[in-house]
């Protein structure tokens, strides 16, 4: 609709400090999965504290967002141009909303009816508008690649025999468990043969990884100061500590070697030097009864598991029996692809006898009297008594006397010390020796002999 001639016009232009340079509109995305994200229309380069934004319902691409963002920005900028106008009574039919002409100077303006009042004498207001805005086409932007949603899969699984109680009774497995992400509780069902029944609920990932170094062998008894181990977790934060926490148990882990056994380990010092990767240094060897395993050699690559509560012990009162386990998302079912299934045998290791330390050996009248120290794999840390406890329902060892590796006797006695009778070393060895090879291991009743120590004494 046109103005006719005499409509009284009162035309006026706001001030422009008023107005922002720059506008937000934040929108869902949908080509970003629908997450919410914003754009950005600016009027002019460089930075300004003249600022807008909106929010609005919109679902659509990142581009149609811009344009209309644009579209937004342009027009507050054309609005800041308004009038007034008193009509005739023959154009009440005008409301707000309408586009009309209005005389401007030597031609017309395109405005938009914001405000209608009275009958007889028609009183509008008008802002400013430019159609041609929105004519702009929709930029063809690049597609945005939306990554794929964290689906949870089949967790990392790890099986430690170790020689350790660290319960009554002591569990002879443990197991590890990671995943990333963490879906939750992972649930633990367990087969014998038959069908799977539900063990348990594991709540916390274990923090498993790999070395990066090759682990060299270590003194025991004493802290290694000389060797180090790069290793790589795959989630979870170290820390060092002092010396006495670490004899505590504080700090330790098991890496298992080319042979399959784990080495229990503790560390005093954590350094972080990459990105999840850690150098533990104060190294504290061979740990829970088998020093041996402090002598060889670890290659690099060798799975790495903290010793800490997210282990969940296993097959206590299972000596020997194979088991197949079923570990995944407890919002699964068992037979789910995100489940994973390992099977193991529970050995002995943790219910064998610790080595028994200090042997000696004495010349007497009767012959060569063998004494030793016994120590205990339950309760050993306890300093206020006067011997540690005996962890067995009776008291027994083994001493076998060696010559070239082979046995020439085996002595079984009920206390840390034997004779080794004249007759019997003079029908061994033919005459009397000036120093014996021995093997001496405490006996179990439930699982035999235990970790052995092997030395060769001088018989004083």
């Amino acid at each position: 609709v046109a103005l006719p001639d005499g409509a009284l016009v009162r035309s006026a232009r706001m001030d422009d400090s008023r107005l922002p340079h720059e506008i937000s509109v934040a929108f869902s995305d949908s080509e970003w999965d629908y997450r919410p994200a914003s754009v950005l229309s600016r009027r002019l380069p460089g930075a300004t504290r003249r600022h807008a934004e909106g929010e609005t319902a919109l679902f659509v691409r990142s581009a149609a967002a811009q344009r209309f963002a644009d579209i937004c920005l342009q027009d507050l900028w054309i609005a800041r141009e308004t009038a007034e106008a008193v009509l005739r009574p023959g154009l009440v039919a005008l409301e707000p909303g309408d586009l009309v002409l209005m005389p401007a100077g030597q031609g017309e303006r395109l405005v938009r009816i914001t405000r209608a009042e009275g009958l007889l004498e028609r009183h509008i207001s008008c802002r400013a508008v430019d159609l041609s805005i929105h004519d702009a086409p929709v930029a063809d932007g690049v597609r945005a690649s939306v990554a794929p949603p964290a689906l949870p899969g089949p967790p990392r699984v790890e099986l430690l025999d170790l020689a350790i109680a660290r319960s009554d009774p002591p569990a002879l497995q443990y197991l590890a468990a990671f995943a990333d992400p963490w879906p939750g509780p992972l649930a633990l069902w367990a087969s014998s043969g038959g069908g799977f029944s539900f063990m348990r609920l594991v709540q916390r990932p274990a923090m498993i990884g790999e070395t990066l170094d090759s682990l060299q062998p270590g003194p025991v008894a004493r802290f290694d100061r000389i060797n180090s181990l790069r290793v790589h977790l795959r989630g979870g934060a170290l820390s060092s500590v002092n010396d006495a926490d670490v004899l505590a148990g504080r700090n330790a882990f098991a890496v298992r070697g080319a042979d399959g056994a784990w080495e229990i380990l503790g560390f005093a010092r954590a350094d972080l030097v990459g990105a999840n990767t850690w150098r533990l240094s104060r190294l504290l060897r061979g740990q829970g009864g088998e020093e041996n395993l402090a002598g060889r050699a670890v290659p690099a690559g060798a799975p790495v598991v903290m010793l800490d509560d997210a282990l969940v012990p296993l097959g206590a009162g299972a000596l020997g029996l194979t088991r197949t386990y079923a570990i995944g998302p407890a919002s699964r079912d068992y037979a789910d692809a995100a489940y994973v299934r390992v099977t193991a045998t529970p050995g002995a290791l943790a219910l064998k006898p610790y080595a028994p330390v200090r042997a000696k050996a004495r010349r007497d009248s009767g012959g060569v009297t063998i004494t030793f120290i016994r120590r205990t794999r339950v309760d050993g840390d306890n300093w206020a008594g006067v011997d540690v406890p005996l962890g067995e329902s009776a008291e027994s060892y083994v001493v076998d006397i060696l010559s070239g590796g082979a046995v020439m006797r085996t002595l079984t006695c009920d206390r840390p010390e034997t004779l080794y009778a004249t007759a019997d070393e003079t029908a061994d060895f033919g005459a009397p020796q000036t120093h014996l090879s021995l093997r001496i291991a405490q006996v179990s009743a439930f699982v035999g002999r235990g970790f052995a120590l092997q030395a060769d004494v001088p018989i004083l």
